[in-house]
């Protein structure tokens, strides 16, 4: 049985991300693996009710918030200007060390129900 809900986890990301149900689908697959991953590292011994379960949600749907917006500053990104030049936009340094910093704070929150075998969620995506 699972310790974490994938539903809850997409919730999660889904406030985060300010995506509706049907755009967060498409990041179906993302939901899943973060979810998955999560769960593995726990120690389901430990998540012993509801808020230490929404804890371990969020550090998942945190998770997926950061891999989302990485995925989505890899995108090219094009402007027209006035003129009609088209011109290069990549801005999103900020919002990728916001991402990670709300990542990491989730998963220091949950660190205490992680298993000892190492799990980092730095680990699973360098960028």
């Amino acid at each position: 049985m699972a310790v974490i809900e994938r539903d809850n986890v997409k919730s999660g990301f889904m406030e985060l991300s300010g995506l509706t149900d049907s755009e967060a689908e498409v990041y179906a697959g993302l939901i899943t693996v973060c979810t998955e991953e999560v769960e593995k590292a726990l120690d389901a011994e430990s998540v012993t009710d509801d808020s230490d379960k929404g804890i371990c949600e969020f550090a998942a749907a945190a998770e997926v918030f950061y891999r989302f917006i990485c995925l989505k500053a890899a995108e090219y990104k094009v402007m027209c200007t006035a003129e009609g030049r088209a011109v290069e936009k990549f801005d999103e340094d900020g919002r990728i060390k916001a991402a990670r910093e709300l990542r990491d704070s989730a998963a220091s929150r949950a660190e205490r129900f992680f298993s000892g075998d190492g799990f980092m969620f730095g680990s699973v995506v360098a960028y």
